[in-house]
């Protein structure tokens, strides 16, 4: 028997109202060359009984962690037992928009001869229904097109349930992180297999909700700043060298009004701070708590300060 075309890859946990509607939404689907993978870091057996319920209409591989892996690797163990070409990861929470979701998906790996493919998406709220689309515009394009590293500053991929991607079992997910686990991912696929595809149409609806585990990282210090500083010492490239990333640590300093190194250590990293981020630190100190919150006077602030650290 020959493997699938598509492993939909679903890493769990408790989530099992959403997950059915996940599961409602792939047996919608018109594109049957695919299987089901489930890792589950679940605590108790909830989703466990859910898979049982829907083993008369779908083919579920499912799995238990135990013990229970952090975010990060439980994304790479679904992605270790999926046998399929491509992997479309699915978490557990969002779902296909169409029944042409997988289609579409499908469509464009089977016509390209890139390895990785992502759509536009829509933003669901809970628990006011509010929508908001999610679409790759040209500006956005150009960014990742330039370099992959530009997604420091702004992640314009968009949640991994947006994505579609060869499966290469020498790039996983890195479970050292939780906030920017998404990012560095896309960042090292791409270093690797330069291009991508991008379908503009809604083929995921991607569940936003105050409950969920990712929103515990959100405006977090001791997230979300170690996080960033151990992603940039990952990579050979100074803050100097590409101004999106000296951008994205400029917010990060007016973020969370940083005024010295020692408040980076005091969130938890220990590790190397480039000489820029103390001249972003002292540079912010003489601009108006009023003034550097207005995104237009952030951005031009921070162009002058970028120019006057790329002449050092």
């Amino acid at each position: 028997m020959s493997n699938p075309f598509i492993s939909i890859c679903i890493p769990t946990y408790k989530n099992v109202d959403y997950l059915q509607r996940l599961l409602q939404s792939i047996i919608k689907q018109t594109f049957s060359d695919y299987e089901i993978v489930i890792t589950d870091n679940s605590p108790d057996n909830s989703v466990e009984h859910l898979v049982i319920e829907f083993n008369n209409q779908l083919s579920i591989r499912y799995y238990r962690n135990d013990p229970p892996t952090n975010m990060g690797e439980n994304f790479n163990r679904v992605i270790r037992k999926a046998s399929g070409e491509w992997i479309k990861m699915m978490h557990d929470d969002d779902w296909f928009a169409s029944p042409l979701s997988l289609q579409t998906f499908a469509e464009r790996a089977q016509n390209t001869s890139e390895k990785f493919i992502f759509s536009a998406s829509n933003n669901i709220y809970s628990p006011s229904g509010k929508q908001v689309s999610d679409l790759l515009t040209e500006r956005k394009k150009k960014m990742l097109e330039e370099d992959p590293m530009n997604l420091f500053y702004l992640n314009v991929i968009g949640h991994p349930s947006t994505t579609l991607h060869k499966k290469d079992d020498t790039l996983l997910y890195d479970p050292q992180f939780s906030w920017v686990v998404d990012v560095d991912f896309y960042i090292r696929y791409l270093l690797k297999y330069r291009g991508f595809e991008y379908i503009p149409e809604i083929l995921v609806n991607i569940s936003i909700d105050e409950n969920q585990e990712s929103n515990k990282y959100y405006k977090n210090p001791k997230i979300e700043i170690p996080e960033y500083f151990k992603l940039l010492n990952k990579y050979p490239v100074k803050i100097t060298d590409n101004k999106y990333v000296f951008h994205a640590f400029w917010l990060l300093v007016r973020k969370f009004k940083l005024k010295n190194s020692d408040e980076i250590k005091f969130a938890g990293y220990t590790g190397f701070i480039p000489e820029e981020i103390g001249a972003i630190i002292k540079y912010q100190k003489n601009i108006p708590g009023i003034i550097i919150k207005q995104t237009p006077f952030s951005n031009y602030f921070m162009e002058k300060c970028f120019a006057s650290c790329k002449k050092t």
